[in-house]
């Protein structure tokens, strides 16, 4: 998710295309990321120092990491964390930028001041978000009074990075009232405690590349057949929430048969927690709302 969230301000900023977004994320899963693009990111050493390094491979056989131990920059434990960090998404991202000379190491710090700023985070949300935990970056995206929606937002996130696009992410997450004339699939789940009312809405594009993905079929339009593929994945979502309440918590929803339509599908009024999801380059809306 990390690597959609920053590159959508990469995109946003004009720093890289979306042409150039697209090539980073095909090349993240080949890339092994460079011991000193993770020790610079990690503080442990200079960018001077990692250029010095890599430098004096270029003319001796030896390990990065070894050298860098041999010049006192870092020490044995040191390179060992950092090992362990050579599959991070974040950085392997970051590398991918840089194979294609749209970043440097030394300009890294700066771009994430940079992106920290505009989205007004503190340095622990932004640590949160480079984690790549779902957990962490939807309770980053959620206002105080949209927690009590953590959960089941979470794991839509999952579900949509599991089954659909594992480059899915959150682009914000705002109470409002859904405005429902758009092509959009909703299920109600009901139970003791109260009524789950979710739903998937398309804006522009992502939510007929989900049907596709999840129903396996090329749709052209987002017409019946592929909302009853988009409707299923709600389905599927809510089945895991209703699930999860279930068994810790002792409460218990009954999930209600979904409904979709081209032209959108009633929808309460009152404030919802509205979620602008990316999936492949395009954007759709999941909302939850809980009443009484």
């Amino acid at each position: 998710m990390v690597e959609s969230i920053i590159g959508k301000y990469l995109m946003d900023s004009g720093r890289i295309t979306q042409q150039q977004f697209r090539a980073a994320l095909d090349k993240m899963d080949a890339v092994r990321v460079k011991l000193g693009l993770i020790a610079v990111s990690e503080g442990f050493m200079t960018f001077a120092q990692a250029e010095e390094v890599n430098r004096l491979q270029a003319i001796c056989d030896k390990r990065f990491g070894d050298i860098a131990v041999d010049k006192g920059y870092l020490t044995e434990e040191q390179v060992g964390k950092l090992l362990k960090r050579q599959g991070d998404a974040y950085l392997a991202f970051i590398q991918a930028l840089e194979d294609d000379k749209l970043i440097t190491i030394g300009e890294v710090a700066n771009v994430l001041e940079e992106f920290k700023m505009n989205q007004c985070l503190t340095n622990t949300e932004l640590e949160d978000i480079k984690s790549d935990d779902v957990d962490k970056i939807v309770d980053v995206f959620l206002t105080e009074e949209a927690k009590e929606y953590e959960a089941v937002i979470a794991i839509a996130m999952k579900t949509l990075i599991r089954l659909v696009d594992r480059h899915a992410s959150i682009i914000k997450a705002e109470m409002k009232s859904l405005d429902s004339n758009a092509p959009m699939a909703v299920q109600e789940m009901q139970g003791e405690s109260g009524k789950w009312t979710n739903c998937f809405k398309e804006v522009d594009g992502a939510l007929l590349t989900a049907a596709s993905f999840f129903g396996q079929e090329d749709f052209e339009e987002l017409d019946e057949d592929a909302l009853d593929a988009a409707a299923e994945l709600l389905n599927c979502i809510n089945g895991m929430y209703a699930t999860s309440l279930s068994g810790n918590h002792g409460n218990f929803l009954e999930l209600m048969p979904p409904l979709y339509e081209v032209d959108g599908v009633a929808y309460p009024d009152d404030a919802a927690c509205v979620v602008t999801i990316q999936i492949d380059g395009k954007l759709c809306e999941f909302a939850a709302i809980k009443q009484d």
